[in-house]
């Protein structure tokens, strides 16, 4: 089974008296990768923990011998370091998609109430600046919404809705191909752990076939073979499973996310419809000859005033 130590209070502080991190920064100011950099750099650089320390503080127990997580990699032969790679790899993209799939990252409320207020106003340059400056699926769909009309003023509705769908479909698209890189992390694991084991079933059983295993001791060393040929197995498991956990996990997210990114995207193309028609509102208390209605005169009407 697997053990965890205790590790000292400190090495887990990030700030405060007992680690060596006191100065205050500002998060905001710091993009999502700088973050994960900036945490990695205070837990495994600045406080008095190493990542050695932290693998060493997790063994696997049989009986009364503890085999150390890195003894364990090594034994498991060159497939390890694949499985090593794809575990940063899934790490990256879990980080990833975390981010990507934040309501602000997609959907934007106050993002969504200022697009459609320049809406309303025909403001599409406003739209375009204001979208430009938005980092998320819906201010991408609108930019290209507002740059459409920009070039296309007496666009009609039909190829508006064209225009803002195809983008949708794109920003869904990303979304569901940055997820699937988890899946296909926990579909590849596993079949690599089961390579390094059949490999390492093939290397003892030749030895069997060559006669190297005979008497008590060698068929413990035989046994002890087998063990380490399934070694790798078991870390591809532990690296596929909790990559499918999390594809399913941040799957139903993104399901979520289009829905309400669909649900904004058209109310706000339905705003811009009943604005494609509409005639440009003139200053407060100014009218337009044109807006009024002309009723035709009867001469035979008029009278002569001179004569009252």
């Amino acid at each position: 089974m697997l053990v965890f130590h205790d590790l000292p209070r400190s090495h887990y502080a990030i700030g405060g008296k007992k680690g060596n991190c006191g100065n205050v920064l500002h998060y905001g100011q710091l993009t999502c990768l700088g973050r994960l950099l900036l945490y990695n750099h205070y837990v495994f650089c600045m406080n008095p923990v190493s990542f050695s320390t932290l693998a060493n503080a997790m063994d696997f127990v049989v009986g009364d011998r503890n085999y150390p997580l890195s003894e364990l990699f090594m034994k498991g032969g060159f497939i390890m370091w694949p499985l090593l790679l794809l575990s940063i790899g899934g790490v990256v993209v879990l980080v990833m998609c975390c981010f990507s799939t934040r309501a602000a990252a997609v959907l934007p409320p106050k993002l969504v109430e200022q697009a459609e207020s320049f809406i309303r106003k025909r403001d599409y340059t406003g739209l375009a600046i204001l979208c430009k400056n938005g980092d998320s699926c819906y201010a991408r769909v609108m930019l290209t919404v507002a740059n459409f009309m920009q070039r296309n003023p007496s666009a009609q509705f039909e190829e508006v809705r064209e225009i803002a769908a195809a983008e949708g479909g794109r920003q869904a698209g990303f979304m569901s191909r940055q997820i699937s890189w988890l899946s296909d992390i926990g579909a590849l694991a596993p079949m690599l752990g089961l390579l390094g084991t059949v490999v390492g079933m093939m290397k003892t059983f030749f030895e069997i076939a060559n006669g190297d295993f005979s008497g008590g001791k060698q068929r413990i060393d035989m046994a002890g073979g087998v063990a380490e040929a399934l070694i790798t197995t078991a870390g591809g498991l532990l690296l596929g499973i909790p990559a499918i956990l999390a594809y399913v996990y941040f799957r139903s997210q993104v399901h979520k996310r289009v829905g309400d990114l669909e649900a904004a995207v058209t109310h706000s193309v339905s705003v811009v419809a009943t604005q494609l028609h509409k005639p440009r509102s003139g200053p407060a208390g100014a009218f337009h000859e044109e807006e009024l209605p002309r009723v035709p005169v009867d001469p035979t009407s008029l009278r002569d005033v001179r004569g009252l």
